[in-house]
C-alpha cells in the first residue's frame, strides 16, 4: 500500500509553508471555507502524478469542472492561477512528502514572459482564427521546467504553455508514480458510472451492497441500448419497480456508486474525496461512512477528506468504534487555519478529537 506519512507544502495556489505530520490510512482535511483544503488534494495530486504537463492541465482544470457553467479561461490562465503571486515574474510550485519511507518531491517552476507565436501553428480552429490577422502576434506565456524526484530517481521535463495554448495535442499522461483517485464534490453527475463499474464483478458487488444502504430493494445494475439513437442508457434493477434508468434515482444513489468505484479504481494507492457529504443526507453519515472506511481498508486505500461538516466529521470519528477498540486508530484530523504569514495545521489522531467532542463540544473545525 502506498502511504504518505508526512506533506510539505512550500507553495501551491494560496498555501504557503504547510506541514502536516503524522498523516494515517484516514485523513480528515477540515478547516473553513477558503482555507485551502482543495487546495491539499490538488497539492497530493501533483505530488503523486507523473510528473507530466498533461497531469498539470488535469489539475488546473477540475474546479472548472464543478461550475454548470463553463469557464471562458484558457488553459494558460488556469496554469497561471496555480502560482502564489509573491515572487515576481518567478513562478514556483513546490510540494515534498514523505511516501514508504522514501522523499517525494514535485516542484514546477519558471518565468512569465511575452512571446511572438504564429496561431495557426496551435491548436486553435479554423472557425477561432478568423478574427486573428495572419503573422505573429504577441502572446503571453510560461515557460519552466517540472521536476519529479521519487525512489531516488528524478525525472525533468520543460514546458512551454502560451495564451493560445490548447489541451488537444497534448501527450496523454504517463503512469502515476502512485496510484491516486481524486473525486470531485459532483463526480456523481457526469454520468457514465455504472459503465466503469460493470467491467468487474467483484467492483459491481460493493457497489450493489452500498446503493442498498439507500434502498433495500436494489438487486443489480446494467446497462442497456436506447431505442432512439442506440446510445447506451445506465439501468438499476430494482426488486419491486422492475428496471429503472439511473437517472430516475436521487443524487445520494448516484453519489454511493462514484463513491464505491473510486474506492475500486485507487486499491492499493491513495483516493482523494472533496466534501464527500455532498448530495448525502446526514442521516446516512453513519452507514456510508462506516461502509466508506471498511472498503478502504479492504482495498489498501489511504485516504484523504476534505469537509467543513462537522455532522460528516463526527459520522467518519463513529465509524471507529473508539469506546469499545483498544488504543489503535487510523484516522488523522487536520485542521487548516489561513493567515498572513501562510497556512497552518493542527494535527490530532481521530481518538483525541472524538473524546473531546464528547466530553467538551471541541470544534475541529476552527
Amino acid at each position: 500500500m502506498a502511504f504518505i506519512k508526512e506533506l510539505c507544502i512550500t507553495q501551491y495556489r494560496g498555501i504557503r509553508n504547510l506541514i502536516i505530520k503524522r498523516l494515517n490510512q484516514v485523513n480528515l482535511i477540515v478547516g473553513d471555507n477558503n482555507c485551502g483544503k482543495t487546495s491539499v488534494l490538488e497539492a497530493i495530486q501533483l505530488l503523486c502524478s507523473s510528473g507530466k504537463l498533461a497531469d498539470v492541465y488535469k489539475v488546473a482544470r477540475q474546479r472548472e469542472a464543478l461550475s454548470s457553467v463553463l469557464s471562458s479561461n484558457s488553459i494558460y490562465d488556469n496554469l497561471i492561477c496555480m502560482f502564489p503571486r509573491n515572487n515576481g515574474s518567478r513562478l514556483e510550485i513546490s510540494i515534498t512528502g514523505i511516501c514508504d519511507q522514501s522523499e517525494i518531491a514535485y516542484k514546477l517552476s519558471g518565468k512569465q514572459d511575452k512571446i511572438l507565436v504564429d496561431p495557426k501553428e496551435t491548436n486553435l480552429r479554423h472557425d477561432e482564427l478568423t478574427d486573428i490577422p495572419d503573422g505573429e502576434l504577441e502572446a503571453e506565456a510560461f515557460e519552466g521546467d517540472i521536476t519529479l524526484y521519487y525512489n531516488k530517481r528524478e525525472q525533468n521535463q520543460h514546458i512551454v504553455v502560451n495564451q493560445y495554448s490548447k489541451l488537444t495535442g497534448t501527450v496523454s499522461s504517463d503512469k502515476d508514480v502512485l496510484n491516486i483517485v481524486y473525486v470531485s464534490p459532483f463526480a456523481h453527475l457526469r454520468g457514465s458510472i455504472i459503465n466503469k463499474i460493470i467491467r468487474y464483478d467483484s467492483y459491481k458487488q460493493i457497489c450493489i451492497k452500498a446503493m442498498q444502504l439507500f434502498d433495500p430493494d436494489i438487486e443489480d445494475m446494467m446497462i442497456f441500448r436506447s431505442d432512439i439513437g442506440n446510445r447506451p442508457v445506465e439501468y438499476i434493477r430494482h426488486r419491486k419497480l422492475g428496471d429503472m434508468p439511473l437517472s430516475t434515482f436521487g443524487d445520494g444513489i448516484k453519489k454511493v456508486l462514484a463513491i464505491s468505484n473510486a474506492i475500486a479504481q485507487a486499491a492499493g494507492g491513495i483516493l482523494l474525496f472533496d466534501e464527500v457529504e455532498t448530495s448525502i443526507h446526514k442521516k446516512y453519515y453513519d452507514d456510508i461512512f462506516r461502509f466508506i472506511m471498511k472498503a478502504c481498508k479492504k482495498f489498501d486505500v489511504q485516504l484523504f477528506i476534505s469537509t467543513h461538516s462537522i455532522e460528516a466529521i463526527d459520522g467518519i470519528l463513529a465509524a471507529q468504534d473508539y469506546d469499545t477498540q483498544d488504543i489503535s486508530d487510523d484516522v488523522c484530523v487536520c485542521t487548516l487555519k489561513k493567515t498572513e504569514d501562510g497556512t497552518f495545521s493542527r494535527v490530532l489522531s481521530g481518538r483525541e478529537v472524538f473524546e473531546n467532542r464528547a466530553a467538551f463540544g471541541f470544534e475541529v473545525r476552527l
